[in-house]
């Protein structure tokens, strides 16, 4: 009997590990790559199994970029451990004042890629 019951308790106790990791996942993720490319800024987020139409990318003056997600998963009753986020949202300062109404997003094999003009920067055509 006693072994039955630490076997509940290890897998209860597994499960509340399993929803504070994924509480943890969301908080930190997704993982960003952000870098100056001429004269844009680009911010590179890594959003697998995140369906386009559940992505929301928004600019926050010129200087912050805010990046939302959300999906559906199904969570079967006898789980152990529940990591994948079924949300994230991530606020990310910019190194250089931006232009974000001149910005551009893809979203391409799991990967969301923003390129932002930087303000005060214009390209001179060489002729």
């Amino acid at each position: 009997m006693a072994g039955s019951i630490t076997d509940v308790v290890i897998k209860e106790v597994g499960k509340k590990i399993g929803e504070l990791t994924r509480s943890f996942y969301e908080a930190v993720m997704p993982p960003v790559d952000v870098y100056e490319e001429g004269n844009f800024v680009v911010v590179v987020a890594d959003l697998a199994g995140f369906p386009k139409e559940k992505i929301k990318v928004r600019a926050v003056g010129n200087d912050e970029v805010v990046i939302e997600a959300e999906r559906d998963l199904q969570t079967p009753q006898n789980a152990s451990v529940t990591q994948r986020p079924r949300r994230v949202r991530r606020s990310v300062k910019l190194p250089s004042k931006v232009k974000p109404e001149e910005g551009t997003a893809t979203y391409e094999n799991g990967v969301l890629t923003v390129k932002l003009p930087i303000a005060g920067t214009t390209e001179i055509k060489l002729s």
